[in-house]
């Protein structure tokens, strides 16, 4: 028997991505055979579109032989001439279910332990000494998410057939006995999940053993003014990237909400019938002070889910739910006519009532007449008033104008507070027209004194092409008021081509998306623009964003990319390039030492430069050369360009509209942490996750009270700017970007937190920071006190720590509420200065809270006094599984995260009582399992120091 394993661009052994090109094998040597079976394991993490292309065997002449496709839940086999399908439940989320295929006289499609078959029209034989193999989704980019392991093609005798396939429906029924019973943990899928159906609510029960309970209790983080924000995060129908309660292990660029801070209510939406808010998102909200309600939803033309839900028996199972999962109520959304309206009234009265006694809450969408009938008013009035009046909590719908608005602001009278007047970011029907004008609505709600309920915020993403960089820019768009002018057309050809070396250029197009390639010697072009063409507000900000990567198969080619200003008289007056990103005042200095080598991946650049009063061409360059000096194109690589100038308008800015909420407890503590990227840092010393990247929104933890923009000074006016840099951390896979000028002596205050907290004792702070040259700049703490102005704390010590220093501050007991934290930058030098720096993090605690860190007898150096349970279960795919159950005790309320290392390789975070990382390596005789704890204030040792859990051979469980 002949078995050919295909291990391309793999991580690891035995793991194969399908994201999102196609992958060509040529197998060689073959020996003719009368059968052959083709065995593959996947996951479907999601299906974005409707045909995925998973499997497509072509002879050396390119002659189909079988082509595998799933068309939502049915596989469709292509198998020479004829066409067969199978029925197949759609394979679900991050555990392993094998789908094996054997072909002979007849299919066998073996799927968790279930057997379909259909005779063939034609026997499976070969002539060929060569067989291609194409994997992926040629026509749709991202229809296919998931991973495919093992792929084997197998050659063996008739007589072999059955006990093969014997053999293998008896393994996979092996493997489902084996998920539930795992020595003692209780394996359960580690991802949120909706109930779709009245019976699905009928069989619920609550699970004491669920292993993803969210432990991050709601934190006392209030609005003191009135007028609340709500966001309602319709994210693509809900449950995508989220629902991974121990890291999603399939993409890079999921959806980040960078707002917490602003929102006070948070409605986790999706279209099914009761949406349970994923256990990230509860995590998140109750981090910041934010409650997060899931959504009882039921529309169409048939009202049967609706009078089913109105049986008042499902009130207490609705509380119930609520109370398990440690969410904070729910969004009633009943978009169905309303047969009994007295009943109707009943069930809203009893569930807020009953949620009210849990500390939670119900809110009503508007979308009824007083008669039942389904109609959306889009105003507070007479006849939905008793619906908001059963519940206090009122969703105004988005098709609102002025006079709606009017009445609504009247009828809410004294309770304004608990009203929420929708704006559509997607702008259907919306006042103003939302997306980028979403501020016209929000200035008219705000003049109401009316709270603000934002709909469908991820459109910042949804409409970025799949690219960070580009949601980023959205995103600062739609809530900082940074207005963004496209500087770029790619449909039209405005490249100049000013070194063609070797082969030259060469311009592929794919899909509307234009490739440049480089040759083996050097390739430049460039791209100009006249800036009065665009805006005549200068200082603003030049945006270059690129993405870029090697060409096999030697990837290490070399490029550059650069922007260049240049004033009226054609003069180069300011440059930027992306292997030095340093501001310089001339042209840029190609040197064949001072270029970027690129690699096997696409690399995103994000470039920046700051305009002035005599910017009138702005030039973007792209240099390439392939390494390999092979006739051709084997050079660097370059698409996705994005060209953009942005400005500030302050009239745009949602969040100076919407204010902050008020931080009422210590500590206070970010790592400003988006957690997704493919590099991540643990006190400032890079790591990789152990699958290649690392995407966990558990671990999310950006957060900034104000944007970094939000600068008072009058001495750098608007010269300045700010981002999240991602190719640098002191912890986690991000931080804040500084940028700015500083005259002689001249400083400028950051707002970090508004507060109202009574110290208990002295205040001890923290701030990791890099680039911030001790001798000509200088940082420090600024607190506003009542009764009190502004008072300055320079550091009392300054580590250094891998490139960062840690500035550390001890600020005396000074009997008065803290107001207010600042961060104070200054020239302390005798000349102009560039600021350039990272904030990596900062920590703000006082000594109540070192009380308490104390008395919990927190042990960094040995955390497995805190694992209950820990064990290695062989995986099918010859790699193993780590479960750890954990009992934290007095740490919970203190910890922020539980870093776990398997021997000196960093796997990952997890900060609720269950950890479980899927298919590590190991050698049979032992593995070193390390438990590293951060607790609240960022308080931790170093990985290096902690002692290891030792799981010796014997603890592995096998399979049969």
């Amino acid at each position: 028997m002949s078995n050919y394993f295909f291990n391309s661009g793999l991580k690891r052994d035995g793991q194969l991505q399908l994201v999102p090109e196609h992958v060509r094998f040529n197998i060689t040597q073959l020996t003719p055979s009368e059968v052959g079976i083709v065995q593959f394991q996947l996951i479907l993490a999601e299906q974005e579109q409707n045909n995925i292309e998973l499997i497509d065997i072509q002879d050396n002449l390119g002659k189909p032989l079988i082509k595998i496709t799933l068309k939502q839940t049915e596989l469709i086999i292509q198998y020479l001439d004829g066409t067969y399908k199978f029925p197949i439940q759609q394979i679900i989320l991050y555990k392993l279910y094998p789908i094996f295929i054997s072909f002979h006289n007849e299919i066998n499609l073996i799927t968790n332990s279930n057997v379909q078959t259909q005779k063939l029209k034609s026997k499976f034989t070969y002539a060929s000494n060569k067989v291609g193999i194409l994997l992926g989704s040629k026509n749709n980019q991202n229809a296919y998410t998931g991973i495919t392991r093992n792929l084997q093609i197998r050659f063996v005798k008739e007589a072999d057939l059955k006990m093969q396939i014997d053999g293998e429906i008896k393994l996979q029924k092996s493997i489902l006995n084996d998920l539930n019973d795992i020595g003692q943990i209780k394996y359960k899928l580690p991802f949120s999940k909706p109930l779709k159906s009245i019976e699905e609510l009928d069989n619920w029960k609550p699970n004491e053993e669920y292993t993803i309970l969210p432990i991050q209790p709601l934190k006392k983080i209030t609005r003191t003014s009135r007028q609340p924000l709500l966001v309602c995060h319709d994210m693509q129908g809900g449950y995508k990237e989220d629902i991974w309660c121990f890291g999603n292990p399939l993409r890079q660029n999921s959806y980040r909400f960078y707002y917490m801070t602003h929102c006070d209510i948070f409605v986790y939406f999706s279209h099914t019938f009761i949406t349970i808010p994923s256990v990230p998102y509860i995590n998140i909200c109750h981090q910041f002070g934010t409650k997060i309600l899931g959504t009882i939803i039921t529309e169409g033309d048939d009202n049967t889910l609706t009078k089913q839900i109105l049986d008042l028996k499902y009130v207490d199972k609705l509380v119930q739910i609520c109370q398990f999962y440690k969410f904070d109520g729910y969004l009633l959304n009943i978009e169905t006519n309303v047969d009994n309206v007295d009943l109707f009234l009943q069930f809203i009265k009893q569930l807020s009532d009953k949620l009210q006694q849990i500390g939670a809450m119900l809110m009503y969408y508007d979308s009824h007449t007083a008669e039942g009938v389904l109609k959306w008013q889009s105003e507070l009035n007479q006849d939905n008033m008793k619906y908001f009046q059963a519940c206090n909590y009122f969703f105004s719908d988005y098709h609102w104008n002025l006079n709606k608005l009017a009445n609504t602001e009247k009828n809410a009278g004294n309770q304004r507070n608990n009203v929420f007047v929708g704006i559509d970011i997607w702008g259907r029907g919306q006042y103003g027209g939302g997306q980028f004008d979403s501020y016209i609505a929000l200035q008219e709600i705000k003049r109401a004194q009316l709270g603000t309920a934002i709909f469908g915020q991820a459109w910042t993403y949804e409409t970025s092409n799949d690219s960070r960089s580009q949601f980023i820019q959205n995103d600062n768009s739609l809530w900082q008021g940074k207005n963004t002018v496209s500087l770029f057309d790619k449909h039209k050809n405005q490249w100049a081509i000013t070194f063609n070396g070797g082969s030259g250029w060469k311009i592929v197009q794919d899909n509307g998306e234009e490739t440049a390639i480089a040759s083996f010697d050097w390739c430049i072009r460039t791209y100009t623009v006249q800036l009065n063409l665009v805006s005549s507000n200068k200082g603003g900000i030049i945006q270059f964003n690129a993405r870029v990567k090697g060409t096999g198969p030697k990837f290490e080619d070399l490029y550059l990319i650069g922007i260049e200003l240049y004033d009226r008289q054609n003069r180069c007056i300011a440059s930027i390039d992306s292997f030095s990103t340093k501001v310089n005042k001339g042209e840029i200095q190609f040197n064949v030492d001072h270029v970027n080598v690129a690699d096997d991946k696409w690399r995103e650049h994000t470039l920046s430069i700051k305009t002035t009063d005599d910017t009138q061409y702005i030039k973007f360059i792209e240099v390439g050369k392939d390494v390999e000096y092979w006739a051709g194109n084997y050079g660097t690589q370059f698409t996705g360009e994005s060209m953009v100038y942005i400005s500030y308008d302050s009239n745009k800015d949602l969040l100076r509209m919407l204010k902050p909420k008020t931080y009422q407890e210590f500590p206070l503590q970010s790592y400003f942490n988006n957690a997704v990227g493919e590099a991540y840092y643990i006190d400032g010393q890079k790591n990789t996750h152990y699958k290649g990247y690392y995407d966990n929104l558990n671990d999310f933890d950006y957060s900034l009270c104000y944007p970094t923009k939000k600068i008072v000074s009058q001495d750098i006016q608007d010269n300045w700017e700010s981002n999240i840099n991602f190719s640098d951390s002191w912890n986690g896979s991000s931080c804040i970007k500084i940028k700015g000028d500083l005259q002689v002596h001249k400083s400028f205050l950051i707002k970090l937190f508004k507060t109202r907290i009574d110290p208990q004792g002295n205040i001890n702070a923290s701030i990791n920071m890099k680039n911030f040259d001790k001798k000509i700049l200088q940082l420090s703490l600024v607190f506003k006190f009542a009764d009190k102005g502004l008072q300055t704390f320079k550091p009392t010590k300054i580590l250094a720590n891998k490139g960062w220093d840690i500035s550390q501050y001890t600020i005396l007991n000074q009997g008065k509420t803290l107001k207010s934290v600042y961060l104070k930058i200054e020239n302390i030098s005798q000349q102009q200065q560039a600021v350039d720096g990272l904030i990596g993090g900062l920590a703000i605690y006082d000594d109540r809270y070192t009380e308490q860190m104390k008395a919990a007898n927190v042990d960094f150096k040995d955390p497995t006094k805190y694992i209950k349970n820990i064990q290695l279960k062989e995986s099918i795919t010859n790699l193993y599984d780590l479960y750890i159950q954990l009992e934290l005790g007095e740490l919970g309320p203190l910890l922020k995260t539980i870093r776990i290392f398997n021997d000196k390789q960093w796997i990952g975070n997890v900060r609720s009582n269950y950890a479980y990382f899927p298919e590590l390596p190991f050698d049979g005789k032992e593995m070193f399992v390390r438990l590293q704890i951060v607790l609240n204030n960022g308080n931790h040792i170093k990985a290096e120091s902690v002692l290891p859990y030792i799981l010796y051979s014997d603890q592995v469980v096998r399979l049969p």
